[in-house]
């Protein structure tokens, strides 16, 4: 062996200890992720278990994901259950996962800035990984729920669903206050959302009252009053809301603008291709999110809403198609 085989040789033997370490330091173990104790509750659409929110973001300095994640608690509950099994006010997560929500890539992003921000409820199991010997948790979401206001949510959580009693006149108790991860509920005449009216945008308001009178419903925060009533006063169990919350759905790519058909989600707008008709005539469109960079090229368009744009990609920038080439004619 000549000299410099053999100094290579025993360069390699010198550092392979320090390989071997390294190695052992960014060990992971999350694709064994095991269920922790208290995330065996039915997750089916329409459960009032499972809830969780994000209290705060970690800002520790230290190597992710022993640092970075978020911390989160079950809504209504003083104390929830970790990954390492303790009880606290609140638990550690290094990562919270958004694929059994079914949402696209974009969407399942604008809702986790939401979660991060306490803007957002998340339907979720709390799952147990260990990296370097610590234990670490990671909540897989099933289910988002944004809040209509951004407001805090002060009171208790509750779903708010419609329970099938019909009755001869009013006031009639057809809305059933489930309370979130547990059994307390109150058949209620009204769920008061007249105090969002000022914050929240009209449309999502009039989706949440509609969601009312179905079984899944809208989650809200709030209380619930019971006031003293006469027998002829014609009133009853209400529910007053500091902030409500409505479902999440995948609605990039959908058909919409048409008849019947579905609207798109929030920061979504419906936009129609060049045979569209900027949906006359119940012309479909699709629902997209507008581009957040555009090249500065000089192409001038007209668009649905009547106003000239640089190019199609500004056009689309303002949340409008593309009526037609050219600049928009003066009346």
């Amino acid at each position: 062996m000549g000299p410099n085989m053999k100094l290579g040789h025993a360069f390699l033997l010198s550092v392979l200890p320090l390989l071997a370490l390294v190695g052992c330091a960014a060990e992971t173990s999350t694709a064994n992720d095991a269920e922790t104790s208290d995330s065996t509750e039915d997750l089916t659409a329409g459960g009032n278990s499972g809830y969780f929110i994000v209290t705060h973001r970690d800002l520790r300095r230290c190597v992710s994901p022993l640092c970075g994640g978020v911390f989160v608690k079950r809504v209504n509950q003083a104390k929830t259950t970790c990954a390492d099994g303790s009880l606290q006010d609140e638990c550690y997560v290094s990562e919270i996962t958004y694929a059994g929500a079914g949402l696209s890539t974009r969407e399942a992003a604008d809702l986790h800035s939401a979660v991060e921000s306490g803007k957002a409820v998340i339907k979720a199991r709390l799952y147990k990984h260990t990296w370097s010997g610590t234990t670490l948790g990671t909540l897989k979401a099933t289910e988002g729920w944004l809040g209509a206001t951004g407001s805090a949510a002060t009171g208790t959580f509750y779903r708010g669903a419609d329970n099938g009693i019909r009755c001869v006149k009013a006031p009639c108790p057809s809305t059933t206050a489930y309370g979130l991860n547990g059994a307390d509920s109150h058949s209620v005449i009204s769920v008061n959302l007249s105090s969002t009216a000022t914050k929240a945008d009209p449309d999502v308001l009039a989706s949440a009252e509609s969601a009312l009178f179905t079984k899944e419903g809208i989650l809200f925060a709030g209380g619930i009053a019971i006031p003293k009533c006469l027998p002829t006063a014609g009133c009853g169990p209400f529910a007053t809301v500091t902030e409500f919350y409505t479902r999440v759905r995948h609605t990039e790519g959908n058909s919409c603008g048409g008849r019947g058909m579905g609207t798109c989600g929030t920061s979504q707008f419906c936009n129609w291709t060049a045979g569209g008709i900027c949906g006359r005539a119940d012309a479909a469109g699709s629902c997209a999110y507008a581009p957040e960079v555009c090249y500065q090229l000089v192409s001038p368009v007209c668009g649905c809403d009547g106003k000239t744009y640089g190019n199609e990609c500004m056009a689309r920038a303002a949340q409008t198609s593309v009526s037609s080439t050219g600049a928009c004619a003066h009346p």
